[in-house]
């Protein structure tokens, strides 16, 4: 069977992205290149519109201030932690304080986070991203015109 045909109606692509977006290195290989056998357009659509957490922590202040106050508390401290002593004081104005005294607690008593965690938490970045933009709270196109999917879906 296809791996497409359950993918080509509407909606299809937002789905495909996000499943690519939050799978593993080696399992996203292994989904595009199926999809690249079958449709190489799509893949390379994919390909052009698919986000990662570098580049969602490159964006504007603005924007990751209202993607890690949509994020599971748990997972966007094990973020600002990988991001470093400084990241939670940059962000000290933008969150109310009773989110800010609950991240510095988990970052204080946090140890370095292991791969599966932090997999876990790029994750729902990632899926918080996709979120915000459905939900008009963020808008992609505005970031990079590039990772706009709503023609592509």
């Amino acid at each position: 069977m296809s791996i497409l045909a359950r993918y080509r109606k509407p909606g299809g692509f937002r789905q495909l992205i996000k499943l690519i977006e939050t799978s593993q290195p080696a399992k996203q290989q292994q989904l595009l290149q199926a999809i690249e056998a079958e449709d190489p357009h799509w893949a390379q659509l994919l390909r052009d519109k698919k986000i990662t957490p570098q580049m969602v922590l490159d964006w504007d202040m603005s924007y990751l201030v209202v993607i890690f106050e949509h994020m599971h508390t748990r997972h966007c401290a094990t973020v600002l932690y990988v991001l470093g002593e400084g990241s939670l004081h940059r962000f000290r104005s933008a969150f109310e304080l009773e989110r800010l005294n609950e991240l510095n607690r988990l970052i204080k008593g946090m140890n370095e986070p292991t791969e599966v965690e932090l997999r876990f938490a790029y994750n729902n970045m990632l899926e918080t991203v996709r979120y915000l933009d459905e939900d008009r709270k963020i808008v992609l196109s505005l970031i990079d015109p590039k990772l706009d999917v709503s023609e592509a879906a």
